[in-house]
């Protein structure tokens, strides 16, 4: 398994542009537009994109890859791509961005796997791809279950700018956080 396309996202709002390499770093992606620490890089499968009919780059991905199961990885996995060692956090959730390529039901968990970089290096197209043997506490995927996650490793204390952007929802969700609470801390 090899990646087999890379983008960068040089702003908010526009179409990543294709490269040969990645310079990366635990910060994220060099030249990239800054992400929250779970959302650095978002892989892609080559052929469950092709199989939801929408082109390179039409997810917002950073790495496309030819890997059939990836999918299927748990939160928590570590992976490997050339130099770069990558914790697996949670699957993209489909936003209104994606929904104008393909609609809801054949995208949800099919559009990436966010993850964070556990080292510095570069990554290029042709990188081999594994996945390893280390392996970290999986991050849920419902909003409402890493909310709760968060606030019991952070003893329950956190601002809302701060808990949205730690827990890698994007930004327009901060309002939207009061009644996430609530709902999440009824459970």
């Amino acid at each position: 398994m090899r990646a087999k396309k890379l983008f960068i996202k040089h702003e908010h709002g526009a179409q990543p542009s294709r490269t040969d390499s990645i310079d990366f770093s635990p910060e994220g992606i060099a030249k990239n537009v800054a992400c929250a620490p779970f959302r650095q890089i978002l892989l892609a499968s080559e052929s469950v994109t092709a199989d939801c009919g929408v082109r390179d780059g039409d997810l917002l991905e950073n790495v496309v890859i030819d890997c059939d199961g990836l999918y299927d990885l748990p939160s928590g996995t570590v992976v490997q791509i050339g130099q770069a060692l990558i914790r697996l956090t949670f699957h993209c959730e489909p936003c209104r961005k994606i929904l104008k390529f393909v609609d809801h039901a054949t995208i949800l968990h099919r559009r990436g796997v966010f993850g964070s970089f556990l080292n510095s290096g570069r990554m290029s197209v042709g990188d081999g791809f594994t996945v390893t043997t280390q392996k970290f506490e999986p991050i849920p995927y419902e909003i409402g279950a890493r909310i709760r996650w968060f606030l019991r490793r952070h003893g329950g204390s956190g601002a809302i700018v701060d808990l949205t952007h730690a827990i890698g929802l994007p930004a327009s969700y901060r309002k939207a956080m009061p009644s996430l609470l609530r709902k999440a801390l009824a459970r």
